[in-house]
């Protein structure tokens, strides 16, 4: 069985039922089923943005008007990527919620496989992006820990180092689950 079909395994059809807390969604997208890679981004930095300048999935907090978390995270890749993955993408499922550690939102993964020929083309919310291919993510030699401060203390959070970015937080933890 390949990775793809692995990870496809550990999808919903159906959206987890979440609690009180605000909704966000983050699009997971894959590519080329056979080696597959996952599309990071790199955010852009801003004043006020608690994930300023950090790796991520595209994604962010649902709107009115969406009654999905899908619909939330096509409409981010499609304004931050300018993908549209309603056209360019089969919907693969969406997988556990993860609450931020400010505890303030739940965000729910949607996964995708785009179609082969798809160009990105990020706005000025992403600073940068790489295609990472998940054996590269998954090897031994990515993995690592990096210190971080808060509140004046200084902690260390696991991490995977790969092609220059380093995933750690909510990213990392959603990669780790999936490919886990």
């Amino acid at each position: 069985m390949g990775i793809l079909q692995t990870l496809k395994s550990k999808l919903a059809v159906k959206e987890p039922v979440l609690g009180e807390l605000r909704r966000a969604s983050v699009a997971v997208i894959f590519k080329e089923a056979e080696a597959p890679s996952v599309l990071l981004i790199r955010r852009a930095d801003r004043a006020g943005d608690p994930w300023s300048g950090q790796i991520a999935f595209p994604g962010g907090k649902s709107q009115e008007g969406e009654s999905t978390a899908e619909e939330t995270a096509i409409r981010e890749a499609r304004e931050e990527m300018g993908l549209d993955l309603r056209r360019d993408a089969d919907f693969l499922g969406y997988f556990k919620s993860f609450r931020t550690h400010t505890g303030t939102l739940d965000v729910i993964p949607v996964v995708f496989l785009v179609r082969k020929g798809v160009e990105v083309h990020p706005n000025e919310e992403v600073s940068t992006y790489r295609w990472v291919k998940l054996e590269e993510l998954m090897a031994e030699k990515s993995r690592s820990t990096i210190k971080i401060e808060s509140g004046g203390q200084i902690r260390e959070a696991p991490a995977l180092v790969v092609d220059g970015f380093t995933v750690w937080g909510l990213t990392h933890r959603v990669i780790s689950s999936l490919l886990s």
